[in-house]
């Protein structure tokens, strides 16, 4: 795993106290080992042999004081998606039922993100499900990581969120990995959708380089029908850069066209790598160098004894304990937005 040292903060809070979930309990462990002064509770969610939501008793005092829980929402070898939303509910409320001062729930990907609107006739709008539910439970605070759609933000009324971009250690990783190599002259950042063009031209004016963007029609949710690549990328190095990776299906297709198109080398950052099956598959059979995700997602666990050599793994999880302390002390979080 990649450990970048972009950020320095230092960690005084004091009174808190870490609930860690089932989902990407490393990551969570190892956000809240960050903190000195602060307390992880020693209770670990169980099931009944109904196959529902258990909580011990929790053994700390919550009376008065700043409750944290990580829950990375998203499938691990042990739990599907919907098993962890649903553990995140109940241990809500066990907390909330403690007389908790504050409930700041760490969501380091955000559940149901990509239904963000209503696209057909009945269809539901599930990311303002979760969030209403999360403001029904009294949650005073949500801290994410590359919301697929800005305007899931709108979606909360009194509970206040923060959209936290995993883009500082992408573009701390071409500076290390790629432009060591070549010059920004010889660097694409490249789009893989019309969704993603300010990114990528963000991303591209920070590096002093060229960016492109790539037009996409679906045949199918997830099968794409056509692709067309807008920008030069002969004999370049392309950077491909989006908010998660999930079968891959997109994100290998994208790679075939711009190796068509003369791209001598091709990389891509994702903050969430969910790569549910064959997306590993895909990724090692494709063109790709190198494919690089955050650790928001459990991911090893869940391929061992598989090739993951095409995989690199960044560690977001000091930006995700600064975003807590600053949501606590009262500092600023823009200065952490976009490092």
């Amino acid at each position: 795993m990649l450990e970048y040292n972009i950020l320095h903060q230092e960690f005084i809070s004091k009174n808190t106290l870490f609930f860690i979930g089932n989902g990407n309990r490393e990551f969570g462990l190892k956000v809240a080992s960050y903190f000195n002064n602060t307390q992880i509770s020693n209770s670990i969610i169980e099931r009944f042999a109904n196959g529902e939501i258990k909580i011990p008793k929790i053994q700390e005092n919550i009376r008065n004081r700043e409750c944290i829980i990580i829950q990375s929402v998203s499938a691990t070898p042990q739990y599907n998606l919907n098993d962890l939303m649903m553990e995140l509910f109940v241990l809500i409320d066990a907390i909330q039922r403690g007389s908790a001062t504050s409930i700041r729930v760490i969501l380091p990907i955000f559940p149901y993100q990509r239904q963000d609107r209503k696209d057909y006739s009945r269809a539901p709008i599930s990311s303002k499900m979760i969030a209403s539910f999360l403001e029904t439970q009294g949650v005073d605070r949500v801290i994410t990581f590359d919301l697929h759609a800005g305007q899931i933000q709108g979606f909360f009324d009194k509970t206040r969120l923060d959209n936290i971009y995993s883009e500082p250690y992408f573009i701390h990783y071409i500076k290390t990995e790629i432009l060591s190599k070549i010059s920004p002259d010889n660097l694409v950042i490249v789009s893989p959708d019309e969704g993603g063009v300010k990114t990528a031209t963000r991303v591209a004016d920070k590096l002093n380089c060229a960016a492109a963007i790539l037009y996409k029609e679906r045949a199918a949710p997830g099968c794409i029908n056509k692709m067309i690549l807008m920008g030069n990328v002969k004999n370049k190095v392309c950077f491909m850069i989006d908010d998660m990776i999930d079968t891959a299906g997109t994100a290998c297709k994208a790679c075939s066209v711009l190796k068509e198109n003369g791209a001598s080398e091709i990389y891509m950052g994702a903050c969430h790598g969910v790569l549910s099956e064959p997306a590993l598959e895909r990724i090692q059979n494709s063109s790709f160098s190198k494919v690089i995700v955050s650790n928001t997602v459990e991911i090893l666990s869940r391929f061992k004894g598989q090739d993951t050599s095409k995989l690199e793994i960044i560690d977001v999880s000091k930006l995700c304990a600064s975003a807590i302390e600053r949501s606590i002390i009262g500092q600023s979080l823009s200065e952490i937005m976009m490092l």
